[in-house]
């Protein structure tokens, strides 16, 4: 039987998907190497919301744990979605474990989607800590009236980064609600999504980390109270979510509600890991054959450093939820997805991006 791995690497040599020419996002050059047992961290997206939150506290809080007299070592690499940084990661820094790599879960998204730019599986990754928001979907009000049957097919303009970006999701999940997603790119922050919102550009919106900051928290509230309510929560975590003002209803309750049949569909199996993926804030993981000792040292630090003042004081009130261990790393199975679900999302990538690219 095929495993995962190869399953991966056919897809990426002979996808069927229209993603055009692109360039391998391999680097021509290594990155400098850290001397022999020295713990590091590789920062996947040195300009991704991700970094700008953890390199000012995750390599002292590290180091404490590690038992290191100053921070760990740093390497950056450019880029919002984290694909450079993985792929040096799986490429580079998978001989003796002692670089870990912080990546973004728009990284993951990017993998399951198959981007041809992917030349790692993370589903070989040994999670350390996974930091995990709760996406939200934002829309007027007549788009919540119309999630049931009687507006079927009708169109819905979504706000994205790109065509295959953190906010694919809820352009799936359009689709399990009978309506007919146009996804509206170059949108990527929260506020140009909501600008678009409130200027009749789009319909729906995802705001991926709503509690992240002061300014997005107080965002969402403003598009409340404007006639632009959250319509559900990309998980599938049991209960209601809440916001500040707000009780959200989680994905899989609204679709019970709205569109019951797509819960027995592959198409609902393939958004399962994809909006996991999407909320992922940050994967610290280490390579596959790291040896147990190895592992057991960094276990150990990670724990030790979600006692640290500066990362607490960080995570407070920011809708987050940290997972080490063996819960990391039952999150981070599911993420992954099966084979089923994964050629499930790229058929449909394959049967609507030609659509999409023509606006």
């Amino acid at each position: 039987m095929i495993n995962r791995r190869a399953f991966m690497a056919l897809m990426a040599a002979g996808s069927a998907l229209p993603w055009g020419a692109r360039a391998s996002e391999l680097p021509r050059e290594r990155l400098p190497q850290l001397p022999s047992g020295t713990p590091g961290l590789l920062m996947a997206g040195s300009h991704s919301a991700m970094a700008e939150r953890w390199s000012p506290i995750l390599p002292t809080a590290l180091a404490q744990g590690l038992g290191q007299p100053t921070p760990l070592g740093v390497r950056d690499t450019v880029g919002q979605d984290g694909v450079t940084g993985a792929n040096l990661f799986d490429s580079q820094f998978a001989s003796d474990g002692m670089m870990a790599l912080a990546a973004p879960g728009s990284a993951l998204v990017s993998s399951l989607c198959g981007d041809p730019r992917i030349h790692f599986d993370y589903s070989r990754w040994l999670p350390l800590l996974l930091s995990l928001t709760v996406p939200i979907v934002i829309g007027r009000t007549q788009l919540h009236r119309s999630l049931g049957s009687f507006m079927r097919d009708r169109p819905v303009r979504i706000a994205v980064s790109t065509l295959t970006g953190i906010e694919l999701p809820t352009v799936l999940a359009m689709t399990l609600f009978g309506l007919r997603p146009i996804p509206v790119t170059g949108l990527a922050t929260p506020q140009a999504a909501a600008a678009a919102l409130r200027d009749n550009q789009v319909d729906v919106i995802q705001i991926t980390d709503p509690l992240g900051t002061p300014e997005t928290a107080a965002l969402t509230s403003t598009l409340a109270q404007a006639g632009c309510p959250a319509l559900f929560a990309l998980t599938d975590r049991p209960g209601p979510c809440s916001l500040p003002g707000q009780t959200i209803m989680n994905m899989e309750d609204r679709l019970r509600q709205d569109a019951r049949s797509a819960l027995n569909s592959l198409l609902h199996a393939a958004l399962k890991p994809l909006a996991g993926a999407a909320g992922v804030d940050l994967a610290l993981v280490l390579p596959m054959l790291t040896s147990s000792a190895t592992l057991a040292r960094w276990r150990a630090a990670t724990t030790q450093a979600l006692h640290d003042g500066t990362l607490q004081a960080t995570m407070h009130d920011a809708g987050r939820t940290l997972l080490t261990g063996t819960d990391a790393t039952e999150a981070l199975r599911q993420i992954s997805g099966d084979t089923s679900s994964i050629m499930t999302l790229r058929r449909w990538l394959a049967a609507n991006l030609p659509t999409w690219r023509l606006g």
